[in-house]
């Protein structure tokens, strides 16, 4: 394949990822006799006319979807996500995504993108115990990637163009405890994570040359379901949820900095609580510490009812000192009827998440779903750019494709 094939592949890929099915018309069968093939000379410029073609129809349909900024700086579309962003300036090289089919259960695959384009790179299989959800993790060299089950722990380092991966064990032991978020540090030599002890939860910091651990526990019930590490790889934000309706204030919920530079201790003995609001399902939304370790990046979602129900998500920086709404990063909305089958229409699925930040800590990968209508991409400048490779997992009336799926830069 030559170098034009490769680049038109790819630009036709991450084109089509941002085009609206409702707006384009299916194609006409061919007429009998048609010749099926082109000559191996003219391959090239047709696709360059097909990629020129679909660029038109997608920019129309963008303009369609109606975008306004406030004077705030506030994104609001009138469309669900609003336009695409077509670049985003200083994003990572590449972006990995983790997800297993209904089909194989007992595998994950692991996908390499370009952020560019959204081009697939390289992918890899990998045996999964099939037990709850893998998570995957990226350091700040854009190359190290660190994926776990619930017993395994491998490494994943991206060479040459990022068409070819190596994969290895990782010398860490999680023991017999439930794994519920990991995170390497910044220059990908340790790895956070967080588990429940039995009914307690604890973080653990393990190095990854020789596998020495230091430990943080509490005899607290709850669970730690995001963490992640500031820039200088001398704290952790997490998430902590007691479960309680009224926690004592050393329980209270919400995102916690612990400094890891001890030799561990008493995990909720970290500083000040940031509060959180609940997700319309109940949880509380996964949260990023930003590099300086000055706010965490997280979501909202408000649910409106009335003759229609609207849906409002927004991404938004939290300060890590006061608690208080900094920025509003990204809004989307979407008015209209729930679905009434399979698990696509429950009030408490909509919203948006945050999978994984960037090191500059401008640009989280988000995931969306408003009302049928779902998204996967990253933010700049207050628009969402999409990316392929993480499906629609809500089922409609059969599911079918991939059962589950994240991703991290």
């Amino acid at each position: 394949m030559t170098d034009v094939e490769d680049r038109l592949r790819a630009e036709l890929a991450a084109f089509v990822q941002r085009a609206d099915p409702a707006r384009i018309r299916p194609l006409r069968q061919p007429a009998i006799g048609a010749r099926s093939r082109m000559p191996a000379l003219l391959a090239p410029a047709a696709a360059a006319t097909a990629v020129a073609a679909l660029v038109t129809s997608v920019i129309y349909a963008g303009q369609m979807t109606g975008h306004r900024r406030t004077a705030a700086g506030v994104s609001t579309a009138a469309g669900p996500f609003g336009p695409n962003a077509d670049t985003v300036a200083g994003l990572p090289r590449y972006y990995l995504t983790l997800d297993r089919s209904w089909s194989s259960p007992h595998f994950v695959r692991a996908v390499v993108h370009s952020s560019a384009t959204g081009a697939v790179l390289a992918t890899r299989r990998i045996h999964d115990s099939g037990n709850g959800s893998p998570l995957v993790t990226g350091a700040t060299d854009d190359r190290t990637f660190l994926i776990a089950d619930s017993a395994r722990f491998y490494l994943l380092r991206i060479v040459a163009d990022g068409r070819a991966v190596r994969l290895s064990r990782a010398p860490i032991k999680a023991g017999p405890f439930a794994i519920e978020s990991i995170a390497l540090s910044p220059d990908g030599s340790r790895v956070a994570i967080a588990q429940i002890r039995y009914v307690h939860p604890q973080i653990q910091v393990s190095s990854l040359a020789t596998g020495a651990t230091t430990t943080w526990r509490t005899r607290a019930n709850g669970i730690v379901p995001s963490i992640s590490w500031s820039a200088g790889g001398h704290q952790v934000g997490f998430l902590w949820e007691s479960g309680l309706h009224s926690p004592p204030p050393q329980q209270q919920d919400g995102y916690r900095l612990l400094n890891v530079e001890g030799p561990g201790g008493d995990l909720l003995a970290a500083g000040a609580v940031v509060p959180a609001s609940p997700n319309p399902g109940g949880d509380i939304p996964s949260a990023y510490v930003t590099p300086d370790g000055r706010a965490f990046i997280t979501s909202s979602t408000q649910i409106v009812s009335g003759d229609e129900t609207t849906v409002i998500a927004k991404i938004i920086s939290l300060s890590a000192r006061t608690g208080q709404v900094q920025h509003v990063l990204y809004t989307a909305s979407a008015r209209g009827h729930t679905q009434t089958y399979g698990n696509a229409g429950t009030l408490a699925d909509q919203g948006c998440a945050v999978l994984s930040l960037d090191p500059t800590g401008q640009h989280p990968l988000v995931r969306c779903f408003l009302l049928g209508r779902f998204a996967f991409g990253t933010l700049g400048s207050g628009h969402l750019k999409p990316l392929p490779g993480i499906p629609n997992i809500y089922c409609t009336r059969e599911c079918r494709g991939a059962e589950w799926a994240t991703a991290a830069w």
